[in-house]
């Protein structure tokens, strides 16, 4: 799945991503993000089911924060 930089940084610092994207912008896969998310290292709305949606800025806060990227 191929999502275009323009989709990831339009709106700013405030822009929803779902799962795929958020693991996009962080170069992971949509299950870490799911754990991260489970963990509560990382925030997500989670508005019905298994939708997830993210903020950007959330994403920026845990790279800032010296998170690890460990598999």
């Amino acid at each position: 799945m191929n999502i275009s930089n323009s989709k990831l940084t339009a709106g700013g610092d405030s822009a929803v991503l779902t799962k795929a994207q958020a693991a996009e912008y962080l170069q992971a896969t949509p299950r870490y993000i799911e754990r991260l998310v489970k963990a509560g290292r990382l925030r997500a709305c989670k508005p019905s089911g298994k939708l997830v949606r993210i903020l950007r800025r959330d994403l920026d806060a845990f790279l800032q924060s010296g998170a690890t990227m460990a598999p």
